[in-house]
């Protein structure tokens, strides 16, 4: 799929940026197209997308200019956007995505968290052209209700989310050597929805800073603007892109700046905003009355500012209160980056789904209990299936690698079974990355929680080589080897194959040391990748190890050494295997007739198995907590099953 994505200011670079990274791991084309805007050209520019700056000078701040530089806008999207062949458009509210997106009849969304009310001006150019208004619940969207796809979450939770963002102190005390501080936002004010706004002026600050210094905590001032001279001493002077391990750890936030606040919410930080729209903006709303985590002020009340800082800085465990209070919002939020990536790449039937049963996107919240009887969908086929069968999802896995554990087993690369490492009772992990790479990076990131180590064969596939997600893995501690399928790429000629493994394999080294390569099964080819072998030797490569003929191969398996793999989609697939098994069996599960699902692997383990030593091979693409996926993954491998059936009866 190739997209493009509008970005109009630093905190829209926050909300794609997680989402951006993980559809170009799933390997799509991406622009991102952005504006001179604060520190906005920094951070995308550092991010090394594949960006165009489209609005390289800064416009006036008048309705005239305004205006003038959304009509360039349009032009430079659309010309983009026609050249890149875009599929998908997106932005926020600013009217060029939609108005592009429109007469290249490609569908464009917006997102966004203000109401219609509070930016009605640019919404009456920007809803009639949009294909939908993806936007938090409680927001609305005037009369354009039809097109509005509601999530449980706010933008902002697609960045500082617990899935997203982790606090680093050492981030904090590079700046500061306390926790017990305060922070002063002093937003500019001069977006087209500032217009005739009021907020925090330089007396009511300096009123602010003696109320909370006398309570006996340091005060920090950030200003969009220039700071005044005499607010300097008080100057956070940071890099912007640390601002929310700061703030993550602040005892209070003051501010005019809407969205700022909202960030303190999403970390548990209680924060009160002093401005004109205060009461005007549902998200805030929201936060300020069901969970408690903000207090918004009118700017001509002075006095109930004051008193709900007096308030506040009476509460001696002021932070756990408000963490506790930001739990209870988590725990009824979803993880907003998850769904927009699934949002985008299942369109339309992503927003049909929506549209018939909202309750779909419960899925993405961090402990999902979505069951049958809450999902009626347009596709009613899922619900049965997902409600009694969790298997293949990310927390079958994890509860698989916890059973290994508690059966006694340590966790080892097949390089350290190779270079004899691997002591007393132990599992060699081993994963395939065949397809859906950021798939195996959370796998990996699962296994390294648990002080576990694996193996991660890599294709050369662009769905599988994906060099920021291999040194990710690497990074992590785990093993990278090279998944090899040469005669089935060349079509059995030897010499450009041996070239071409030759060159891979050079090119893996670059981000590991590999000493250990697995063969792909390719098992829609006549021929076996392993029969290069027959004529070259892999360990003239540097390389001391190959699982099917150093470990499948053993005289030991089926004795003291088993080996798993969830080929077909099951532990007891051998019937679908057309050459992922061993040399001395078909399957050694056949010692085990009654494994066949996850959970029969993980009951079978608890009955403390003989085994002193396994190897378990998976596929990471298989294993998701993402229906869509898990529901397509399931239909595919059937399919699969069958041709491989055919192939199996006729090898």
């Amino acid at each position: 799929m190739k997209i493009i994505i509008y970005l109009g200011h630093p905190a829209q670079f926050y909300f794609y940026n997680s989402i951006i990274q993980q559809l170009t791991l799933n390997g799509h084309r991406i622009i991102v197209l952005y504006k001179t805007k604060d520190i906005l050209q920094d951070l995308v520019e550092k991010s090394k997308f594949d960006s165009i700056n489209i609005q390289i000078k800064i416009r006036k701040y008048s309705k005239l200019s305004m205006f003038y530089a959304s009509i360039l806008r349009t032009f430079q999207v659309y010309k983009i956007a026609k050249k890149f062949d875009a599929d998908v458009l997106l932005g926020t509210t600013d009217a060029s995505i939609a108005q592009a997106g429109y007469l290249l009849r490609r569908p464009a969304f917006t997102t966004l968290e203000d109401d219609y009310d509070v930016v009605e001006r640019l919404s009456r150019i920007t809803f009639p052209f949009t294909k939908n208004i993806i936007t938090p619940y409680p927001c609305k969207v005037g009369k354009w209700e039809k097109k509005k796809i509601s999530y449980q979450g706010y933008m902002k939770l697609a960045y500082l989310h617990p899935n997203q963002f982790f606090p680093d102190i050492n981030i904090l005390h590079k700046y500061i050597q306390t926790n017990n501080f305060c922070i002063i936002r002093i937003s500019q004010l001069v977006a087209h929805h500032d217009l005739g706004i009021k907020g925090l002026n330089l007396i009511l600050v300096k009123s602010i800073i003696a109320k909370i210094e006398l309570a006996g905590y340091k005060v920090l001032v950030s200003s969009e603007s220039q700071i005044d001279e005499s607010l300097l001493p008080y100057e956070l002077k940071i890099n912007p892109i640390d601002i929310h391990h700061v703030l993550y750890f602040a005892s209070l936030l003051i501010s005019d700046s809407q969205s700022m606040s909202v960030e303190a919410a999403m970390l548990g930080v209680p924060s009160i905003r002093f401005s004109d729209f205060a009461g005007r903006i549902s998200v805030l709303e929201e936060l300020e009355h069901s969970y408690h985590l903000t207090y918004g002020v009118k700017a001509n009340h002075q006095a109930k500012l004051f008193g709900i800082l007096a308030e506040l800085l009476k509460i001696e465990n002021l932070k756990s209160v408000f963490q506790e209070r930001r739990q209870k919002m988590l725990s009824e939020k979803i993880d907003v980056s998850a769904f927009m990536v699934w949002f985008i790449e299942n369109y339309p039937s992503s927003a049909d789904i929506m549209k018939v049963d909202s309750n779909f996107q419960n899925c993405f919240k961090a402990n999902s209990q979505y069951s049958e009887s809450t999902h009626v969908s347009t596709a009613s086929i899922i619900s049965p299936i997902l409600s009694s069968n969790k298997d293949f999802t990310t927390s079958s896995y994890q509860q698989l690698l916890q059973a290994i554990k508690d059966a006694g087993y340590n966790a080892y690369t097949f390089e350290d079974w190779c270079e004899g490492r691997a002591k007393g009772r132990y599992v060699i992990l081993r994963h395939d990355v065949d397809l859906k790479v950021a798939h195996s990076l959370r796998t990996a990131r699962i296994e390294a929680e648990l002080g576990m180590r694996a193996s991660y064969y890599f294709r050369v596939i662009p769905e599988s080589n994906q060099p920021e997600v291999i040194k990710a893995i690497a990074a992590l501690g785990h093993e990278v080897g090279y998944h090899y399928e040469e005669l089935s790429i060349f079509e059995g000629d030897l010499q450009k194959s041996i070239v071409h493994f030759e060159n891979q394999l050079a090119y893996f080294r670059q981000f590991y040391p590999v000493k250990t390569i697995s063969m792909h099964g390719s098992p829609s080819s006549k021929y076996d990748n392993r029969d290069i072998w027959k004529s070259f030797n892999y360990r003239d490569y540097g390389i001391i190890g190959e699982p099917y003929f150093d470990f499948l191969s053993s005289d030991k398996l089926n004795e003291e050494h088993m080996y798993f793999t969830d080929t077909a989609r099951m532990w007891d697939g051998a019937k679908y295997t057309v050459r992922d098994k061993s040399d001395v069996s078909l399957n050694s599960l056949s010692l085990c007739p009654d494994i066949h699902s996850t959970f029969d692997f993980i009951n079978w383990l608890k009955t403390n198995p003989s085994q002193e030593v396994m190897m378990i091979t998976t596929h990471p693409q298989r294993w998701t907590d993402n229906k869509l996926e898990w529901w397509s993954e399931l239909l595919m491998q059937r399919m699969k099953n069958v041709v491989k059936r055919v192939l199996y009866v006729n090898s």
